[in-house]
């Protein structure tokens, strides 16, 4: 009965969540309608006209403004904090207001005061009162400065920012495209895949989350990525630093899988196929499996070996979980620099990852890689157990980390140096 209950309210947020965006877009054809060629682009996307129904005054004062997929504190994972580190500081560099729209969720006002109050813990942010947290119907016959500097993240925010630059209503020159993953590799083929391409070569100013992440943009599409605007992954290294110092040898190597089935880019099906070569060969005799990440059905493995999912852990109890951990297991099909394994290594723990277009190999000795091939996989997993079990736990290990890029604090002053 319960879960009827439940089936029927997420319907029902379904359905108002549909319904608000249909609206939303009436709205912004409607403000648009007078733009020339602005009708061209109704359809594309419920948002697509969305940043072209602002009105450009020369006399409002210029901002920083931010477009996010959503705000919601309960939802704010690595990008979302990254995207909204990176708009706090240059806003504050530039000594600027800040805007945050959101994109597909209308926050609440107790959602932004929250919002608010993380950015202020969490970033220093001296100024939060100036940050106001809107949703982006509120564009909508909106004044905004010509001098407006903006700032896309995820593509579905920096796709309305390239309509606007099309029909004249931006200049390309004022946004920053935020980019932490090659995301036409979350599509099959489609009209979505080629949106998400095309913001790509809308000719704004590129940073860029990681060197790997930078490398593959240089060659799949053949994009001039400037090395001063690629930045490190922010891993939370004091909270890594202590996970090391509590690491512990233990007396039978465990494996922590990170297994999202929900999120096809971690290759969970593949993961657990490679988990049952492990678990049933000599090396994975004795040996814990457990799963994080997103909860599911326990997995039977190998006899009475089992992996036991524990879901979503709270921030303090992965750094817990993963002192306690010898392998990190973590699969990723995409270029972004997923933080588990990361994590891991920093923290003096071995990681098996899987390769992609040869941007992880060489990052560091004990982030061991294979093809994303069950059968090279349970290899691996193999080699780190049996790495485990050979070593002690290896401390503490941050500087590979300036492989991946400069710190952002450096990416943000270049930044602001370029749009001031």
């Amino acid at each position: 009965m319960l879960d009827l209950l439940e089936q029927a309210q997420s319907l029902r947020r379904r359905a108002l969540r549909r319904a608000r965006r249909n609206r939303d877009e009436r709205a912004f054809i409607a403000a648009t309608s007078t733009v020339p060629g602005s009708l061209a682009f109704a359809g594309l996307q419920p948002m697509s006209l969305a940043v072209a129904s602002i009105i450009r005054k020369t006399q409002v004062t210029a901002g920083v403004s931010v477009l996010l997929p959503q705000v919601q504190p309960e939802a704010i994972f690595a990008g979302i904090k990254t995207a909204l580190h990176f708009a706090v500081d240059l806003a504050e560099t530039l000594d600027r207001s800040l805007t945050i729209y959101a994109l597909w969720e209308n926050p609440t006002g107790q959602q932004s005061h929250q919002l608010r109050e993380m950015m202020r813990v969490d970033f220093h942010l001296s100024r939060w009162a100036e940050v106001r947290v809107l949703p982006i119907a509120s564009m909508v016959g909106r004044p905004v400065s010509d001098r407006e500097l903006w700032i896309g993240t995820h593509w579905t925010t920096a796709h309305p920012l390239d309509v606007a630059s099309r029909i004249g209503v931006l200049d390309p020159d004022q946004v920053i495209y935020l980019v932490q993953d090659y995301e036409p590799g979350f599509y099959p083929w489609s009209t979505e895949f080629a949106l998400a391409r095309s913001t790509y070569h809308a000719g704004f100013r590129m940073v860029v989350n990681s060197e790997p992440l930078a490398a593959y943009l240089r060659d799949a599409e053949q994009l001039d990525v400037d090395p001063a605007l690629v930045f490190a992954p922010s891993l939370d290294l004091g909270r890594l630093e202590e996970s090391a110092a509590n690491r512990r040898k233990s007396a039978q190597p465990s494996v922590m899988f990170y297994g999202r089935p929900n999120k096809p880019r971690n290759l969970f099906a593949i993961g657990i196929s490679a988990l049952k070569l492990s678990a049933t060969s000599p090396a994975g005799s004795g040996v814990s499996y457990s799963s994080v990440g997103e909860s599911h059905a326990t997995v039977a493995l190998a006899g009475t070996t089992t992996l036991a999912s524990r879901g979503k852990l709270s921030w303090q109890g992965y750094f817990e979980l993963l002192s306690n951990t010898d392998v990190m297991f973590s699969l990723q099909h995409s270029p972004h620099p997923s933080h588990p394994p990361l994590d891991s290594v920093v923290s003096g723990g071995i990681t098996v990852t899987n390769e992609l277009a040869g941007t992880r190999a060489a990052l560091h000795p004990r982030l061991l890689t294979a093809e994303p091939d069950p059968t090279l996989l349970g290899q691996r997993l193999n080699d780190a157990i049996e790495m485990a079990r050979s070593s002690e736990p290896a401390g503490f290990d941050s500087t590979f980390i300036t492989k991946l890029g400069a710190p952002l604090t450096d990416v943000v002053k270049h930044a602001s140096a370029l749009v001031a």
